[in-house]
């Protein structure tokens, strides 16, 4: 029979650095304290390598921490089946039959592997390196950790591929998706047809810049780097996108420039599927991981549900389902701004539906200043200490933790800005009064033990490492 298990996520929750303004004390969270005291805990054992819950909630459910769709190009490069590939072979047959230049906006974040992806494209697309191909270069990633890993991996685009073709812009994410405003969208297209705008020849002395700024690298504006490209008539464009990703406003943008009297005549390609008015071509059919939330679910006949804001639910979906955006009994989500703010109401919820796992998952880096965080930080206590009275000893294991730590410039209680730093060692809270410090402790992990150690706790049969280690004889000589 499976133990129902809570696992209650304080995002951006991590050891609070010393250069950060104090923000944690005891005091302020009395019931996780004591908790910390009583039961099993380590402030730092788990280490996070992520900056938001988007890309934790891929780490946690499919046990990556790259996109998960690198690996499909991988084994089409090394069995050479990409060089017969139809749909990238009809990129390369538009592009020779058409005077135009070809655009590729293509997503990076801190894997270097895009870099082969993109030679191995090119080869083929423009073997005689005769046209024009301008990079144009989309930073997914969101901690500002990340600046010295993009640094590295921009640098081995601007040189191992610099006969292939320039990096013409680098931006964000966040100012193509559907995230950007349609003024900013408009702004980006005169940009790109005037290259008058924002120009920096070293992106590494812009990412200082932008780090100093606290400025997440998916919301980087976009900035020139080499401005030798152009936006003719007959331009081709290719997303090199590894994620499912919503692209709708800026196509139809893109898609409604002309040229005087005459309409455009672009070409678009993407490397997997697009969301966008337009159909599209795409080259490759996203994966499904062999590994998720749900499957694992399901291999331990048990359930889920996560309560999260309700614009969270998409994404977390989609990683949980294996990449795809699927509804299945197995996982069910709620709202938790129906409940927010009302310990005994997620209580309610949670007796109501009665799953063999349940996932709250907080925010704390939606807060603006300081007495807005440390006011959250309360109210998640109160509801950690309604869980405890609720758990009533053994009606169920209750696991606190973070995926990731935060780093974020807030107004403090004088008005004046500051920084809020907790960084990516995370804490690990294991509530369950049959695994006593007596006999077991906290080992180290990353955020994707976390909640292998949930499915452990729910079927202690089942074939899952977990965070917390039954003590070994040496261990009790030692440090008894």
């Amino acid at each position: 029979m499976n133990k129902k298990t809570i696992l209650l996520l304080i995002n951006g929750f991590g050891v609070e650095k010393k250069e950060s303004f104090p923000i944690y004390d005891d005091d302020l969270m009395p019931t996780f304290a004591a908790l910390s005291k009583e039961y099993l805990f380590s402030n730092n054992s788990v280490i996070s390598k992520v900056g938001n819950y988007y890309d934790a909630y891929r780490n946690i459910s499919l046990d990556v921490n790259e996109l998960y769709n690198y690996s499909i190009v991988d084994k089409e490069i090394e069995s050479k089946k990409i060089l017969t590939n139809e749909t990238l072979l009809k990129v390369k047959s538009d592009f020779d039959s058409k005077e135009g230049n070809l655009h590729l906006f293509c997503l990076v974040d801190t894997s270097l592997k895009i870099v082969n992806h993109l030679k191995e494209m090119l080869k083929l697309i423009n073997p005689d390196m005769k046209k024009k191909v301008f990079l144009h270069l989309v930073i997914s990633s969101n901690s500002i950790f990340d600046y010295k890993y993009l640094t590295e991996v921009l640098s081995h685009i601007n040189m191992d591929l610099a006969s292939y073709g320039e990096i013409g812009f680098v931006m964000g994410l966040n100012s193509i998706s559907n995230d950007a405003k349609q003024v900013d969208l408009n702004f980006f297209l005169k940009m790109f047809i005037s290259k008058v705008g924002e120009k920096w020849q070293s992106f590494t002395q812009k990412f200082d810049v932008l780090y100093a700024m606290k400025t997440p690298p998916r919301e980087t504006k976009p900035f020139i780097v080499n401005s030798n490209f152009s936006l003719d008539q007959n331009d081709t464009f290719f997303f090199i996108n590894y994620d499912n990703i919503d692209l709708t406003n800026f196509i139809n943008t893109l898609a409604g420039i002309s040229y005087g009297e005459n309409k455009n005549n672009f070409s678009y390609y993407s490397l997997f599927s697009i969301k966008s008015a337009l159909n599209i071509p795409y080259i490759y059919e996203s994966g499904s991981a062999t590994t998720s939330l749900v499957k694992n679910l399901e291999d331990l006949n048990a359930t889920g549900l996560i309560i999260c804001k309700k614009d969270q639910v998409g994404i977390i979906n989609y990683f949980c389902n294996g990449l795809k955006n699927e509804t299945t009994n197995t996982l069910t989500f709620v709202d938790i701004k129906t409940i927010e703010g009302n310990p005994n109401a997620i209580i309610q919820v949670i007796n109501q539906i009665p799953k063999d796992l349940t996932i709250i998952n907080y925010e704390l880096d939606d807060c603006k200043t300081t007495n807005e965080l440390k006011n959250k930080l309360k109210e998640i206590d109160n509801t950690i200490k309604v869980l405890e009275e609720n758990r009533n000893g053994s009606k169920y294991t209750l696991i606190i933790s973070s995926l990731y730590g935060m780093n974020k410039t807030m107004i403090n209680d004088r008005d004046v800005s500051c920084s809020v730093i907790f960084s990516n060692e995370l804490p690990f809270l294991y509530v369950d009064d049959f695994l006593t410090k007596k006999n077991y402790l906290i080992q180290s992990g990353n955020i994707n033990d976390i909640i292998k150690s949930c499915y452990k706790s729910i079927n202690i049969k089942g074939n899952y490492n977990s965070l917390v280690e039954k003590k070994n004889g040496l261990y009790k000589l030692f440090f008894k």
